[in-house]
């Protein structure tokens, strides 16, 4: 293949990745597995450039037997090759990286495993630097050959961040109770294998480009994916939010039991914005999530979907037979939640809600306000007096 198809196929596919980044740059800034998927993106990209001047250094000059006469262009070139190949490397670490802290959920240990989540990039690095030592003194022909036959290897160490990823990854989604949850750990660990099968490839069709555009459209589906996982989730608490709701409205009164009844209960925290005057926002934001986390726990016997709807506000959809089932329920919710380990967070102010319900069986779930207003009208537990300050 000519450079220059190589060159525009290239552009096309950094244009791509720099779109993706560009979009990409405010939720960046916000986790740190979001800010390490910035840095896959930003590392393809540099791969990208690497791997296309190095195709063109050897297409120029070793295809054109200039390598015998200029010695520079060889050490150029070793060097280069060398480059991409480590870019490749951190790619793999990058990503695996990226699908342990989403996963996972744990920066602590991620940091405390560092040293070994580097070290077979951190080996294939000192192979590459050995090689490009090499091309200092052998022609460019010699070089190359010398990389072929330890790329298998190099691609190996990949493999190995790959396999981790699914391990991990499968692991994530057996433990899932939440169908959404389980098929994003599924999705993401299998994901890298398509990259993964290109480099195979490459290395048997070297003249034909698969892993730049290979790489780059997997990056981009990735980033969608997570979009639109990130429209339908609340990020604070990581629970659905009032789109998603509505999502599994429209779904479960397509396929709800022609026995049992739907239910939507509203839990209001009581006195929020007393909370935030007198914790301020940081532990505003810790009583949701630590609400969020409760109400998890709770929906989980019962099959219910639980929402956030509002600042303040969560939902929680779920069939049942009868109106004391669902009395029952809340019962429990109020009596877990005073001795909840939250609790000991505010000190003497005790974290508590409201809880409304009604019978949405036969609401159109379209109208998701009328659902609401229609839970406005049945209060099991009404505010908590306020605790004095």
């Amino acid at each position: 293949m000519s450079y220059t198809g190589l060159i525009e196929i290239n552009i096309i596919c950094i244009a791509v990745l720099l779109i993706t980044l560009l979009q990409f740059k405010e939720s960046v800034l916000r986790h740190l597995e979001e800010r390490i998927l910035g840095f896959t993106i930003i590392d393809t990209i540099i791969y990208i450039v690497l791997s296309t001047v190095t195709k063109m250094l050897y297409m120029i000059h070793v295809q054109n037997d200039l390598y015998g006469h200029n010695q520079k262009i060889c050490v150029v070139y070793a060097i280069m090759y060398s480059l991409s190949l480590i870019s490749s490397l951190l790619l793999g670490q990058l990503w695996f990286s990226f699908i342990f802290l989403r996963i996972r959920k744990s920066v602590y240990s991620y940091k405390h495993l560092f040293p070994l989540f580097s070290t077979p990039s951190i080996i294939g690095i000192f192979i590459c630097i050995g090689i490009s030592i090499y091309g200092f003194t052998n022609d460019c022909h010699a070089t190359t050959l010398q990389f072929r036959r330890l790329l298998p290897f190099l691609i190996g160490l990949n493999l190995l961040y790959i396999i981790a990823t699914m391990v991990i990854g499968i692991q994530n989604a057996i433990a899932q109770k939440n169908s959404t949850n389980r098929k994003e750990a599924i999705y993401l660990s299998f994901i890298a294998f398509i990259p993964s099968f290109s480099c195979i490839l490459q290395y048997f069709i070297p003249d034909i480009p698969l892993t730049d555009p290979i790489f780059a459209l997997t990056l981009l589906h990735v980033y969608v994916t997570l979009l639109k996982y990130r429209i339908t989730s609340d990020p604070l608490t990581n629970v659905n939010n009032r789109i998603r709701l509505i999502d599994y409205l429209q779904y479960i009164t397509q396929h709800q039991d022609p026995s049992k009844r739907l239910f939507i209960l509203v839990m209001e925290v009581d006195y929020f914005r007393a909370i935030v005057r007198k914790f301020g926002y940081d532990m505003a934001d810790n009583v949701i999530a630590d609400l969020a986390a409760f109400f998890k726990r709770q929906c989980r016997e019962r099959r219910g979907f639980l929402a956030r709807t509002a600042e303040n506000q969560f939902s929680i959809i779920m069939e049942s037979n009868e109106l004391s089932e669902i009395e029952s329920f809340c019962q429990k919710l109020i009596r877990e939640c005073e001795r909840d380990g939250m609790q000991a967070n505010m000190n003497t102010w005790k974290v508590s809600f409201s809880i409304h319900y009604a019978d949405i069986s036969n609401i159109s779930s379209s109208n998701i306000s009328k659902i609401f207003n229609e839970a406005k009208k049945n209060c099991y537990k009404p505010e908590t007096p306020a605790p004095k300050e």
